[in-house]
């Protein structure tokens, strides 16, 4: 009997671990989407709103990455890096995503109203690719994840029988 639960235990931690990976699929492409609509925010502040940058990114943030963006009041490109090296691993980004989000707050804050307004309009089309892809990743990897986690967890428990 205890032989059984033992097993049971090795499958469900098996299949546990393919929803885990599933998962960090997921975050990774709700994060892009939300980003997104951050800098859709971001644009809509700057163009309607005489609020300093720091002021901006708070206000445009929404609720699920806003605890991303700390309080500290440095430079604008130092506050930035720190931002993105702060992004919890749990959201799963690719390195390409990180250094798509770091190239985005460098030009930040940087040039006049019309300057920012296109940085935006750039980056915004540059992170559609990531979320495409992220979404391509999530439909085709999701359900792979979390079989290939049931049978590995089924596969241990039949060897050890």
């Amino acid at each position: 009997m205890v032989k059984y639960i033992g097993l049971l235990f090795i499958v469900s931690a098996c299949f546990l671990t393919g929803i885990y990976l599933s998962l960090r699929l997921k975050f990774r492409f709700e994060f892009l989407s939300s980003f997104k609509g951050f800098m859709s925010n971001l644009e809509t502040n700057i163009r309607f709103s005489s609020r300093d940058i720091f002021e901006l990114i708070k206000a445009s943030a929404p609720e699920n990455i806003s605890g991303i963006f700390g309080d500290e009041r440095t430079e604008f490109y130092t506050y930035w890096e720190n931002t993105i090296k702060n992004i919890p691993s749990r959201y799963a980004l690719k390195k390409e995503d990180l250094n798509l989000l770091a190239q985005f707050g460098h030009m930040l804050g940087t040039t006049d109203i019309e300057g920012q307004l296109n940085h935006i309009s750039l980056y915004k089309e540059l992170i559609e690719t990531n979320i495409e892809n992220s979404k391509k990743e999530l439909n085709e990897k999701s359900r792979l994840y979390k079989l290939l986690g049931l049978f590995a967890g089924i596969a241990a428990a039949l060897l050890l029988i």
